[in-house]
């Protein structure tokens, strides 16, 4: 239905929200204090499992893993429909071999369907040691969550 004095189109009664069926200070603010919650909790767990670098890889010390745990991060947030201009996917394709790429995308995607078999399995041959796969599983799991948030924001917006 269009306004021919305002110019602009009134929206139908299904695209509607009445004033009566939504009280701000019941439902909206609160809402906007839990994502704020949500928000800040995401940040801490984010930075602290992207950050953590434990110095070592595959029975190395003293190895800079940034770039890996860069690279499984920004795979996860591919997995999941995000994309960023400054990331070079072929380094993130060349870092990540076909063996790690499928624990990553059975890992974020299926988690359900993960055995301990395919943890203790995967990227044997580098030699990954518990801690490191079991801190690989808190970025992937991060990852997936920041994935899903921003999803979720992008709903509300």
């Amino acid at each position: 239905m269009i306004d021919p004095e305002m110019e602009y189109e009134v929206s139908s009664s299904k695209d509607r929200i009445f004033g009566e069926e939504l009280d701000w200070d019941e439902m909206g603010y609160p809402c906007c204090r839990i994502l704020m919650k949500v928000s800040r909790h995401s940040e801490s767990e984010i930075s602290k499992y992207s950050k953590t670098n434990l110095l070592y890889n595959g029975g190395k010390e003293n190895v800079d893993t940034s770039k890996l745990r860069s690279s499984v991060w920004y795979y996860v947030h591919q997995l999941w429909g995000i994309y960023y201009d400054h990331v070079d996917y072929s380094m993130v394709q060349e870092l990540l071999p076909p063996g790690f790429r499928e624990y990553i995308f059975k890992t974020s995607c299926m988690p359900d369907q993960l055995k301990e078999d395919i943890f203790n399995n995967w990227e044997s041959k580098r030699g990954f040691t518990h801690a490191e796969k079991v801190h690989f599983c808190l970025i992937i799991m991060e990852a997936r969550f920041q994935a899903s948030y921003c999803f979720s924001l992008k709903a509300l917006n």
